[in-house]
């Protein structure tokens, strides 16, 4: 028991200690930080530059044929209709810079449903402007006979429904139900992302320098195997913390601006589902399907002569982790679908193909503990070819191990 806790303290220190692992750490969240700043200075200073741009639009004539343009509409423009007869004349002027802009509405605008701006610019924002200033005024002049301003707004924006389901009779949460189970998926791929990818390093960098022979005079390869599964855990819970940290001192700054942090199809936090079945299956994937990508992760590097052709094998697995994504619709909609089934409990796709089920609910309890049992096998072989090819490798330094080596006795 103390190597095997001499192993988790040696791997999960030389992990934390390297300063690019930190580096990433602290990278990530200033980075999103940054983009998000960018993109509020950039956008606020897009919506100053086209106001200034909107309220000097002052020089553009308005030809309408159509018959549609409310002519009160362009007066609170501050701007006016001209005659159709001054089309040439006026377009003239703007190809000479004499005219800002002309707005031409044809007569055919309900059939073609096209309109024409002619521009003595090439700045984007202007051009940008006038075409909202002339949808502007087609939309206002279409819905003033609806009456009110709110009766217009309406017509123009929608209104936000209020959905309410109904499950089995009951009402149900909606996508609420599908927050607590979504977290797993995300957990998945943060820990894939950064800690599998421990294990093929550190194995495979360990046999490349021929450190593996002194390793394995000191400890059992199954103790060592175990020691660094549990020390990438380690690493894991600590990348997770970090980051649910960073998180909520975002949410928290936030707060004190005065913004909230609105989600996507109508979620809301405080009305998440916790379903413990659910949770369980989420967790339990997570967690077995993390060890099944390590153990394989772990002979890959065993198996392989250097880190370099480690990392090409290891390829197989990150496409299996996203494959998925691919027939997300299929996953989602139609889970009988033989592709699906298939997906579902082969090793490579189950782990993220059972979370996304779990996640919307369409996976029955007796499919959920079939899946958890025949990916808890891959997981348990997986850790057997690692221990296995982990022995070999420290034999083999030249040449790849040959899959059937790992079965003989």
């Amino acid at each position: 028991m103390s190597k095997l806790r001499s192993v988790i303290r040696h791997e999960y220190l030389t992990i934390v200690k390297q300063p690019s692992f930190w580096i990433v750490m602290i990278a990530i969240p200033v980075a999103i930080a940054v983009i998000g700043f960018l993109i509020f200075l950039g956008n606020s200073s897009s919506e100053a530059r086209i106001k200034e741009v909107t309220s000097n639009l002052k020089d553009v004539a308005i030809i309408d044929q159509s018959g549609l343009i409310n002519e009160d509409v362009v007066k609170s423009a501050e701007l006016q209709l001209s005659p159709a007869a001054e089309l040439e004349t006026i377009r003239e002027q703007v190809r000479t810079g004499e005219k800002e802009a002309l707005i031409v509405y044809p007569e055919s605008l309900l059939k073609t449903q096209k309109y024409s701006v002619y521009l003595s610019s090439d700045d984007f924002t202007k051009m940008g402007s006038v075409n909202g200033l002339g949808d502007a005024m087609l939309q206002t002049s279409l819905f003033i006979p609806l009456g009110s301003a709110e009766v217009v707004a309406l017509a123009q924006q929608g209104a936000q429904s209020d959905l309410v389901i109904y499950n089995e009779g009951k009402e149900s949460a909606g996508f609420n139900e599908y927050i607590a189970p979504g977290i797993f998926v995300i957990l998945f791929y943060i820990i894939f992302a950064f800690s599998v990818g421990y294990m093929l390093t550190s194995v495979s960098e360990e046999k490349e320098n021929r450190s593996m022979e002194m390793v394995l005079t000191y400890v059992q390869p199954r103790t060592l195997i175990v020691g660094k599964l549990l020390a990438v855990s380690l690493v894991t819970l600590t990348q997770i913390a970090f980051f649910a940290l960073m998180g909520l001192i975002g949410l928290l700054v936030a707060h004190q601006l005065g913004n909230s942090l609105v989600l996507p199809f109508g979620l809301d936090l405080t009305k998440m589902v916790l379903d413990p079945l659910v949770i369980f299956f989420g967790a339990a994937y997570l967690i077995v399907g993390f060890l099944m990508y390590a153990g394989f992760m772990t002979a890959t590097a065993a198996a392989a002569p250097s880190t370099k052709e480690a990392n090409s094998f290891s390829t197989v697995f990150f496409l299996g982790a996203f494959v998925p994504f691919y027939f997300v619709t299929l996953l989602v909609t139609d889970p009988e679908n033989p592709v699906v089934q298939f997906l579902t409990y082969f090793p490579l796709t189950s782990p993220v193909v059972t979370l996304i089920r779990n996640t919307v609910g369409n996976i029955s309890t007796f499919e959920s503990w079939l899946a958890l049992a025949v990916m808890t096998g891959f997981m348990l072989l997986s850790l057997w070819l690692a221990i296995r090819a982990f022995k070999l490798g420290a034999l083999e330094f030249s040449q790849t191990i040959k899959l059937s080596a790992l079965f003989k006795k």
